[in-house]
């Protein structure tokens, strides 16, 4: 992964407590989502909107703290800071699925492909969580037929 900004105008960023509200994009820029591991001069993590250090709502590479420095409102999504404190700890992350359902293929049905060869963005969050990838060359090289 670059460091770069990624993510659609369809991105956005809500909250639940202490009242329900759904922030979505302003227009001033296009830093919807980022993505960082492994980098020594950048944050390494996930962030949602605002800039660098500076996130709308901000989750560090271990998963343990994270921050919400909205101050006075996040510039991608107009969200006020969404924690009761700039700086949280994180005691439990549900994460949601939306969108079309996942279909498997035939290779699929058959165990002959993972999630973890189509999606990188699967493989990186498995590193940010220092999770092992204990299968990782298991499995027999695809038969090429003449």
């Amino acid at each position: 992964f670059n460091p770069q900004f990624t993510g659609t105008i369809d991105s956005f960023l809500f909250t639940i407590y202490p009242s329900m509200g759904i922030y979505t994009p302003t227009g001033y820029n296009e830093n919807f989502m980022y993505i960082q591991q492994s980098a020594q001069t950048l944050p390494n993590g996930i962030g949602m909107g605002g800039q660098i250090d500076y996130f709308g709502l901000w989750i560090s590479a271990e998963f343990g703290r994270g921050h919400s420095k909205a101050r006075p409102k996040c510039s991608t999504y107009g969200s006020p800071c969404l924690s009761s404190s700039e700086e949280f700890k994180i005691d439990l992350i549900e994460v949601w699925g939306v969108g079309t359902p996942y279909l498997p293929d035939e290779a699929d049905e058959n165990g002959l492909s993972s999630i973890l060869d189509k999606d990188n963005t699967a493989k990186v969050l498995l590193e940010l969580a220092g999770k092992a990838r204990h299968s990782e060359g298991l499995r027999e090289p695809e038969e090429i037929d003449d």
